[in-house]
């Protein structure tokens, strides 16, 4: 990276160049880019009771003037800024006034004031800033030697606000991170997806480490992280073997400092939550105009309000104590979080608690860390998002209870039931116990030459228990069922040994590191459950289950299982960083990985990558450029993997046969085994291959900075499951690696701090990507499939696939009928194949949904997701803008298929009494005789349920999905001896959002083989506002 030796030679006609520009772009001008005369009357503001005047000048190493450096009067908001030639005036209160010399890039200055007049300060450059290290995988590395896609955001830039999991702290902050979160749901985690999509069969999750173990986006307290580190591309990511061609996310949780004193952190926040939007059904107006099928019933129900509180609550606490000596280290955090969600039994409390402890001994040839976490988390198991739908679609004049106080049912109808008896009648909850313990051992006996044994064990135990009473409408309609409960437990246990040994060294210009390492990880899995019904009492609930009468009928039976299964994972690693002149760098590393969940003959794959960089502004030929800062130049290539998702995919597997009993010959009827699954020993990973390219760049003084990054990245030997004949095989499907998918893609980030004085500062970064998917193939000579499949799909009574996956395409493209208008019956319209290669037109009706007459509609993957943030502050207020945005991509409004119809026998969206323009099948208007004008129509009450190219819709969309007001309060007097540090800030989530989407959020699921669906009875997405406050003792 370009030193600071540069950065303040400007001319003045390029500083006024400058200053236009930002004019140009409606900025305020900073006092950093402001003409001499505007410098010279800033730098004579004074405070009246000042009586001492100071002069200087402040230079950088090379003599040359720092324009814009504050010069502040310690402990007071008096100050100025340097001028065009680094001279300063300022007229402090006396001889113990101490002046404090700052400029970005620079180490900070102290001068006391004594009996000087003249003080001048030459700035240092600062060297933290040029060896920042970003996290990769096993260890650090110096940013200006990072030669791979590496994001690195830290705890000062994290979102804050009500925070569910980590990916809501870099929301739109990470180019190529997409991250969605489109329920409301308190127990609802963040979706993530890296660059694209990478299999069809296994997931496309990243990675997640927490403190280099394997983790989730909820293993720690959002308050507990210091930083996160993204490995995007597959030279950063190789390192990880079979667990990297989704990219790796890396949490750093926050650590205690050598030689600092004890310190105590609180953050706390209060937040209120409720419906961003609500989707427009008929009221009881409609139905007494006759607007449904409904007779009127007498009564006036809201059924959303009944199932639902008046707004949604969390309260979060969290503690923080850390500190250390000259030889130990400790940090402890204890979060403690609660919530109500808006719908009634959706509850959420955790509780959170992680010590980090590390002593260094023999001075500091040996290094002990230990690092345990044990969380708790309770939440109510509940059905609210099949209560959440029979609350849309309940007659609004029916009660919610008979006089009786019994449920008003109507059991006549299919499907239609009581929601606030689905809540109430259902009783249980869920509860998460994890414990994690990991303990680092590391040997330095020669500087720069560290040897670590990390040694980690964790388990999540996870017990779900629940009651249904007599009274829901799945028993009540039942003979003698008198409740029914289960209990069941689950349990994933993982070990994990890793032992690495890492030397760094300097001879003159040249930089090395070396790494190599060893890893093993074990994971067993094992689950128990039990259940049983019609009980003599429903007052044990799920407590007494062997009194249940089903262990001993013989039409009705009790349930019982078990399970267990584990896989192990074995890798040898290496990897070398080289670095001449902070010029050019390089990094070589590969990893040999075995795994049980491959076949026997690809046990063990080989996991090479090398990336290169070189720094252009440093060359000797850019000397000159005191515009620019820094431009770099990267290129990196990466082998990866997608280990399979399930255990023992490479061998055969049974079930008892329900249908294959026999008799024995002493009379007595057996189960038989039946094969589940045919072996495949050559099964193994999926392979990604990817380049990358890079530039990053600043200049401005590192006003102006950012990166772009292009890959491409092919992956091979997808899995799919393959029909093969039987017999030879003695199951109708293998699970095989044959297909083959390229992404390529672009990401954008531009970082600007248009506006810097002393007093006001506006940084702003946005962020873009844009990644294209295509499936290259998906047989081979020995395993073939067609070409053509349709994926995804909408539930009963619609039924339909809603995707397709084709060879030569791209995935996630919507797949249906296309409608081209409404006839004068009031059928929709759709075009169908005419068997010659063309289309016609007919009215819609389900027999006509049949694969020939569907289209390609469009794709529900966004084409560009965007983020934008904007962080001001102006002396002790802080005000940060958070956007994100996805472009390109459609929708499918599912309530519209079920709802916006007039045959249902349920309620309606209001839109099924629109009018609509009817046409011909030749697409003319029909004309209307008696009018003579185009008739309008509403949507028949005969024509079926179903899904069309009119419900798609587009979805792009601009959120402004967090925005926080903060205010550091100022201390003084005895309470400064107490509190070092009070802050109070205000936050709300979901703020607002412009788009076309007539739907209630368009930030719809991004699952991969069918994205973009706004499924008609999901838990609707929440805005909220939170109160809070951080403080230090």
């Amino acid at each position: 990276m370009k030193t600071h030796e540069n950065r303040a030679l400007f001319s003045k006609a390029v500083l006024k160049a400058t200053t236009c520009l930002f004019l140009a772009a409606g900025a305020s001008v900073s006092p950093a880019f402001a003409f001499p005369e505007m410098t010279e009357t800033m730098g004579t503001e004074i405070v009246q009771q000042q009586t001492i005047t100071i002069t200087g000048v402040v230079k950088d190493k090379e003599g040359e003037p720092v324009i814009g450096a504050n010069v502040l009067e310690k402990g007071t908001s008096n100050g100025v800024i340097t001028n065009i030639d680094g001279e300063y005036t300022l007229k402090v209160k006396g001889p113990k006034s101490v002046l404090v010399i700052s400029y970005i890039g620079y180490e900070t200055q102290e001068f006391s004031v004594g009996a000087n007049r003249k003080i001048n300060a030459t700035l240092q450059e600062d060297s933290k800033m040029i060896d920042e290290v970003v996290v990769i995988g096993y260890g650090t590395q110096r940013k200006g030697d990072v030669t791979s896609a590496i994001t690195s955001v830290k705890a000062e830039d994290f979102t804050i606000g009500k925070i569910g999991d980590a990916a809501e702290l870099v929301k739109g902050k990470i180019a190529g991170l997409s991250i969605v979160k489109s329920s409301g749901d308190p127990t609802e985690t963040s979706s993530i997806m890296l660059r694209g999509l990478t299999t069809v069969k296994g997931s496309v999750t990243p990675l997640v480490l927490v403190d280099g173990v394997e983790g989730s986006l909820t293993t720690v307290a959002p308050e507990n992280i210091a930083s996160i580190d993204v490995l995007k591309d597959a030279s950063a990511a190789a390192i990880y073997g079979t667990r990297g061609a989704n990219g790796v996310i890396l949490i750093t949780t926050k650590s205690g400092k050598r030689d600092s004193h004890a310190s105590a952190n609180y953050s706390g926040y209060v937040s209120f939550s409720n419906w961003t939007k609500k989707s427009d059904f008929m009221d009881t107006h409609d139905v007494l105009y006759g607007m449904t099928s409904f007779n009127y019933e007498g009564y006036d129900t809201d059924w959303l309000a009944a199932i639902t509180r008046k707004a949604g609550y969390r309260q979060n606490h969290s503690l923080t104590l850390d500190g250390g000596s000259k030889n130990s280290t400790y940090s402890a955090n204890v979060t403690y979080s609660d919530e109500q969600g808006i719908m009634r039994k959706s509850d959420n409390r955790n509780l959170k608690m992680q010590l980090d402890f590390t002593q260094y001994a023999l001075n500091d040839w040996l290094k002990f860390n230990v690092n345990a976490l044990v969380t708790r988390q309770t939440y109510t198991l509940n059905n609210n998002t099949y209560a959440y739908r029979q609350a849309i679609i309940r007659n609004p004049s029916s009660p919610i209870y008979n006089e009786d106080g019994s449920y008003n049912e109507n059991l006549n109808l299919l499907y239609y039931y009581n929601p606030r008896g689905i809540q109430d009648e259902y009783i249980g909850d869920g509860r998460n116990r994890f414990y994690r313990l990991s303990g680092n051992i590391t040997f330095e006996p020669i500087k720069g030459w560290q040897t670590n044994l990390m040694v980690s064990m964790k388990e999540n135990v996870y017990t779900g228990e629940s009651y249904t009473t007599s009274k829901h409408y799945s028993l009540v309609t039942q003979n003698d069922y008198n409740g029914s409960a289960s209990k069941s437990e689950s349990a994933s246990r993982n070990d994990n040994i890793e032992l690495t040994s890492k030397y760094d060294f300097n001879i003159d210009k040249h930089r090395v590191s070396a790494l190599v390492g060893y890893s093993y990880l074990y994971n067993v899995y094992d689950g128990f459950g039990a259940s049983n019904g019609n009980f003599p009492t429903e007052a044990y609930l799920y407590n007494n289950l062997g009194i249940g009468t089903l262990l001993t009928e013989e039409d009705r039976h009790a349930g019982m299982s078990s399970s267990k299964s584990d896989d192990k994972l074995i890798g040898f690693f290496g990897r070398v960083s080289y670095g001449y002149d902070n010029r050019y760098n390089a990094l070589i590393s590969v990893r040999r990985e075995g795994s049980t969940r491959f076949g026997s003959n690809h046990r063990w794959g080989t996991f090479p990558s090398v990336s290169l960089g070189w720094t252009i502004s440093n060359e000797e030929f850019m000397k000159d450029q005191t515009w620019l800062n820094n431009l770099k130049l990267r290129v990196g290539y990466g082998v990866t993997g997608v280990i399979p998702t399930t255990n023992y995919l490479s061998q055969y597997t049974y079930n008892y046969d329900s249908y294959g009993d026999i008799m024995n010959k002493e009379g007595d009827w057996i189960q038989t085994l039946k094969v589940a699954q045919n072996p495949n020993k050559d099964l193994k990973w999926e392979t990604t291959k990817e380049y990358n390219f890079g530039l990053d760049w600043s200049l401005l003084n590192e006003r102006l900075s950012g990166s772009v990054d292009y890959y491409v990245k092919t992956t091979s030997d997808l899995l799919y499951d393959y029909s093969v004949p039987v017999p030879p095989n003695l199951y109708s499907y293998t699970t095989a690696n044959v297909g083959k998918m390229r992404n390529n893609g672009i990401e954008i980030m531009i970082n600007a701090i248009p506006v810097r004085t002393r007093d006001f500062e506006w940084n702003t970064t946005l962020t873009l990507s844009h990644n294209k998917n295509k499936l290259l193939s998906l047989s081979n000579d020995l395993y073939e499939t067609e070409t053509f499949h349709e994926v995804g799909g909408l539930g009963e009574p619609i039924t339909v696939a809603t995707h397709c996956m084709e060879v030569g395409k791209s995935l996630g493209d919507f797949w249906g009928l296309k409608s081209v208008g409404v006839s004068k019956d009031g059928v929709v319209l759709v075009e169908v194949s005419d068997g010659k290669g063309g289309w016609t037109v007919k009215e819609f009706n389900t027999n006509l949904n049949v694969k020939e007459n569907r289209q390609r509609l469009g794709s529900g993957l966004p084409k560009v997701y965007a983020g934008w943030a904007n962080n001001f502050r102006y002396k002790s207020f802080d005000l940060s803008l958070q956007f994100t945005g996805q472009f390109g991509y459609k929708i499918l409004n599912a309530q519209r298929c079920y709802y916006e119809n007039n045959s249902v026998a349920y309620n309606r969206l209001k839109s099924a009494a629109n009018y609509y323009s009817a046409i011909n099948t030749d697409g003319t208007p029909y004309i209307d005789e008696a009018t003579g004008k185009q008739k309008m129509v509403r949507l028949s009450n005969s024509m079926g349920q179903g899904f069309w190219s009119d419900h798609l819709e587009k979805g792009d969309f601009v959120k402004l999905t967090n925005v926080t007001l903060g205010y550091e309060l100022p201390l003084a007097g005895k309470i400064k001896k107490f509190i070092n540090y009070a802050r109070l800030y205000l936050s709300a989530e979901n703020v607002f959002c412009i788009t076309g989407y007539s739907g209630i959020d368009p930030e719809v699921s991004n699952n991969f083989m069918s994205p973009g669906i706004d499924y008609q009875d999901k838990y609707p997405t929440t805005r909220s506002f939170t109160v809070g406050m951080n403080l230090t003792f």
